[in-house]
């Protein structure tokens, strides 16, 4: 797919979530969601966001995907990871059964991901690794009168300069925000963390190999517009995608199609 300047402008997944949006004397209605910041950083690196329900066939042939985003939302089942689960827990059955079944299809077939939140933790966990179910000191401020903005920072991360996100970003430290009340207990073979909070806890990992799979658990799509260290994450999942079409991509796996 190319944009109206003619450059190519490759095709990603993004899933989607079941949630309910309220309707004003109605109660609430079932939709599928994704936050818009993640469409428009997408955009604005110069790709197609393909948004994914989380229900219903998946399309048989994929060969014209070449990117994989997984974003934020609700917590992944501790299940997964053999833990029981936490009063503080909210798993996400179809958003866990699309996620996985498409991030064992990306790794399988060298697909470009990008990780983001729940998508980090998806992938930790989709390797082999477990969570803490639960980090009060990391989850947005509970204070009703001064509600968290999405894109306000709060903390640095320490970033490893010799890995991938450190050549991303170019820095040792960058400013980040924080959404997200769980993060890496057991990081998964196969992942490097490269990224750390003031308490240690990870929040940036890659594959240890040549392969574009970065996740981060603060947002870089909500400090895109205003932050070049968020934009870079983008640019350079643009330019990994852009390298995925100069080989031909495989179908689907039958697991890929959810059920009813």
């Amino acid at each position: 797919m190319s944009g109206a300047d003619g450059a190519a402008r490759p095709t990603v997944l993004v899933p989607t979530q079941a949630t309910f949006k309220p309707r004003s004397g109605d109660g609430a209605q079932l939709v599928q969601s994704l936050n818009r910041a993640y469409v428009a950083a997408l955009q604005s690196a110069g790709l197609t966001p393909v948004l994914l329900p989380t229900r219903g066939p998946l399309p048989a042939d994929l060969s014209w995907v070449r990117g994989l985003l997984l974003p934020g939302g609700p917590d992944v089942d501790p299940l997964r990871y053999g833990r029981d689960l936490d009063p503080t827990t909210e798993p996400d059955p179809e958003s866990d059964q699309l996620e996985f079944a498409l991030l064992d299809w990306a790794l399988a077939e060298g697909i470009p991901v990008l990780a983001i939140c729940r998508g980090l933790q998806v992938l930790n966990v989709g390797m082999g690794g477990s969570l803490v179910q639960d980090l009060p000191q990391h989850a947005p401020q509970a204070n009703p009168e001064e509600p968290r903005r999405r894109d306000q920072v709060a903390h640095p991360l320490t970033v490893d300069r010799s890995s991938r996100l450190g050549q991303i970003v170019n820095t040792g430290s960058i400013q980040v925000n924080s959404l997200h009340h769980q993060g890496i207990d057991q990081l998964a073979l196969g992942l490097v963390a490269t990224g750390w909070a003031p308490d240690g806890l990870i929040e940036a990992v890659e594959l240890a190999d040549d392969r574009f799979v970065l996740g981060v658990q603060y947002h870089p799509e909500e400090m895109a517009p205003h932050d070049q260290a968020a934009r870079a994450v983008f640019q350079a999942f643009a330019a990994a995608c852009r390298l995925a079409g100069a080989s031909p991509r495989a179908a689907a796996p039958a697991q890929l199609v959810p059920s009813a």
